[in-house]
């Protein structure tokens, strides 16, 4: 077997399906340090909640996990759903997302209850604006949680706040606990990442409010205290002129910062790096930018993975209903090592899409995202 093949070890030929009862997507995936993978997410329906699942390393879902693999939060609303997710030193799993028009987060121990220490019942709901949505999330040293996420639904600006252990806002970061961040339209954060130095990167897109003009990538830091960092491009912001949507965000051990999404008007996968001022890389493509294209019409650009051989995995969806994985050398170049020309894709026999990705230690690849027709979690593994 080669690096890009489905790996047979894992569950039923590489694939598994896990159904929550609803109209479920994973948005995220964790490994946890016994190889153990967690997959969260939701529906957004009406009647929907935050969904966890836990599996062993053979794609089993783990009976240790709360009910027989399987957690729901529900925080009381009509439409509920995990974005985001993060593992805390101690084993504990923070979710966040969507909880009926508020930003949602729920902490679980490791057996999958709801930990009580964190809002009094392991639950705490955020009102940033009349819409707000937290998208990602980083579990800082300290214990503290850093979100990222966007108001609305028209005007909004993209979000970044920081929460205490407890889960109240940290008024020492930002106002309140939180900065709001204004690139002239309708904002969004799609993805957060920590620098060594303490500062945030966050990204995603502006679209220009009541237009049909299409949206614009961008990037902004902000300083440990949650203002926004002017040795980044001169005042904290930066749009990534041919990119219009950006995803994801990494930041390498060099202190790049690598982008992932799609141009505005191409159907490829596409990667950025930018130097730590915020200056394109031109180590990556010439320009500092990558692409790479399924020729399949329509390729969606979801997630990534930076694997410690400086190689990139791009994690999404393709035209027809596969998930696509894409894997480029650190120059951006496609990976011929991988599924022979740096491309993979897996079919589930249902319109399929992916939406996260997680590196194991044995250098597999685990990829999470959703079917349509059966509405399940759809995880898989490649081999690396």
């Amino acid at each position: 077997m080669a690096a890009g093949d489905l790996d047979t070890s894992f569950d039923d030929n590489g694939k598994k399906a896990v159904s929550f009862g609803g109209t479920d997507q994973a948005f995220a995936v964790l490994v946890q340090r016994n190889g153990r993978i967690v997959v969260a997410g939701g529906g957004g329906a009406p009647g929907s909640s935050f969904c966890a699942a836990r599996l062993r390393s053979n794609g089993a879902l783990d009976k240790s996990f709360d009910d027989n693999g399987k957690k729901i939060v529900n925080f009381g609303g009509d439409s509920e759903r995990a974005f985001g997710a993060a593992l805390q030193p101690d084993g504990k799993i923070v979710l966040v997302g969507d909880a009926d028009l508020d930003a949602g987060v729920a902490r679980l121990n490791k057996d999958g209850s709801l930990d009580t220490t964190f809002s009094g019942d392991g639950r705490r709901k955020y009102k940033w604006g009349s819409l707000s949505r937290a998208m990602d999330v980083i579990v800082l040293r300290n214990g503290k949680l850093v979100l990222a996420g966007f108001t609305g639904p028209e005007g909004g600006n993209m979000q970044v706040a920081r929460i205490k252990r407890n889960g109240a806002p940290d008024t020492a970061f930002g106002t309140g606990g939180r900065t709001s961040i204004d690139f002239g339209g309708d904002d969004f954060g799609f993805a957060a990442a920590r620098q060594p130095n303490g500062r945030i990167v966050i990204a995603g897109l502006s679209r220009p409010t009541l237009s049909n003009d299409p949206p614009t990538a961008v990037v902004a830091r902000v300083r440990s205290t949650g203002v926004l960092d002017p040795d980044f491009n001169g005042d904290g912001r930066k749009v990534l002129t041919g990119m219009g949507t950006a995803r994801d965000v990494i930041i390498q051990p060099d202190r790049k910062i690598l982008v992932a999404g799609n141009p505005p008007d191409s159907p490829v996968m596409m990667v950025m790096r930018l130097d730590p001022n915020g200056t394109p890389d031109t180590t990556l493509g010439g320009d500092g930018t990558a692409t790479i294209d399924f020729g399949a019409g329509v390729d969606f650009c979801n997630a990534m993975a930076l694997q410690p051989d400086g190689k990139i995995v791009l994690v999404g969806s393709i035209a027809g209903g596969l998930v696509a994985v894409a894997r480029l050398n650190s120059d951006g170049s496609p990976d011929g090592t991988f599924s022979t020309d740096g491309r993979a894709t897996i079919d589930f026999g249902d319109p399929t899409g992916g939406n996260a990705v997680a590196l194991q230690k044995n250098g597999r690849i685990v990829v999470a995202g959703y079917l349509t027709a059966n509405e399940n979690f759809a995880v898989a593994r490649l081999r690396g």
